[in-house]
C-alpha cells in the first residue's frame, strides 16, 4: 500500500467518524436523556459495556417514541384538531432546543479563535446556533408526513393510535422515507 492509498483510507475513517459525531450531536437529546434514565435506575456493580447497551437499547425506545408523537401530530393535523400543537412543541423542545446549546460554546470559541479582534461576536454564534437548531428540525420535520424506515411502525402506530381515539376523523396514509434512520 503507497503512501496516498493511506492517506486516503486514513481520510475516509476520519470522514466516517465525523459523519458518526455529527449525528450523535443530532440525536444527543435522546442520548443524554437515556443515559440519565439508564444510570438513575443501574447499579455500581453493572458492567459498563451493559449499561452502554442499556443507554443504545433507551435511545432507540426515545427515538420511536418521538416518532409516535409524530405520527399524532401528523393525525390531529391532518384532521384539523387544534391539539396537535402540544405534542408538537413537546417534541420540538425536546429535540431541537437541547442540540443549540450545546453547540453554542464549542461555535462561540471557534468565532473567537479565529477572529483577531477581541470582541464577543454573540450574534454570530448564536446563528449558527440557531442554524444547527433549524437543521436538526429538519432531521425530523415535524410536520411532514414521513417516517425513516427504522422508526415507520412507531410513526404508523401513533397514526392508528390517533385515529381511533378520534370520532369522525379522517385516515391519513402514513409514508415512509429512503432513509434508514
Amino acid at each position: 500500500m503507497n503512501d496516498q492509498q493511506m492517506f486516503d483510507r486514513n481520510l475516509n475513517i476520519f470522514a466516517r467518524i465525523a459523519i458518526w459525531l455529527f449525528k450523535a450531536l443530532v440525536y444527543c437529546p435522546l442520548i443524554f436523556t437515556s443515559f440519565y434514565i439508564v444510570f438513575s435506575f443501574m447499579k455500581e456493580e453493572t458492567s459498563s459495556l451493559m449499561g452502554l447497551g442499556l443507554v443504545i437499547l433507551v435511545s432507540f425506545i426515545l427515538y420511536f417514541i418521538v416518532y409516535f408523537l409524530k405520527g399524532v401530530i401528523i393525525c390531529l393535523k391532518g384532521n384539523n384538531r387544534i391539539l396537535w400543537m402540544l405534542p408538537f412543541i413537546i417534541c420540538v423542545a425536546f429535540t431541537c432546543i437541547l442540540p443549540v446549546y450545546i453547540v453554542l460554546d464549542p461555535i462561540g470559541n471557534l468565532v473567537k479563535s479565529s477572529s483577531h479582534s477581541q470582541t464577543e461576536h454573540s450574534t454570530i454564534k448564536w446563528i449558527f446556533s440557531i442554524a444547527f437548531g433549524v437543521y436538526v428540525y429538519f432531521r425530523y420535520d415535524f410536520l411532514t408526513n414521513i417516517a425513516p424506515s427504522i422508526a415507520f411502525p412507531a410513526y404508523q402506530a401513533g397514526i392508528d393510535f390517533t385515529t381511533t381515539i378520534l370520532k369522525h376523523s379522517y385516515r391519513v396514509k402514513a409514508q415512509k422515507s429512503n432513509e434508514s434512520i
